[in-house]
């Protein structure tokens, strides 16, 4: 498995994908950290109200999964 700072957050892979590449959002938010924070939480507080429910489930399914791929690893065996 590849260290977190080569592969890249899927955060970043996201926002890379929605973003046009002309716009530099890091620099932005490097630049700009409060509005940058200030945004993501009415962001995140809109999406939660229209998608609560369907984020939670998904949420849950990517933690079950890790923790299955992380209990098989310190196992050395697929055991879940």
């Amino acid at each position: 498995m590849q260290p977190m700072a080569e592969r890249g957050s899927t955060a970043d892979q996201l926002l890379d994908d929605l973003l046009p590449e002309e716009l530099d959002w890091q620099r932005l938010v490097r630049s700009y950290p409060l509005p940058a924070l200030a945004l993501a939480a009415v962001g995140g507080f809109f999406l939660g109200r229209s998608r609560g429910p369907e984020i939670v489930s998904a949420l849950a399914g990517f933690a079950a999964d890790t923790l299955t791929e992380s209990v098989n690893q310190l196992l050395g065996k697929e055991v879940l």
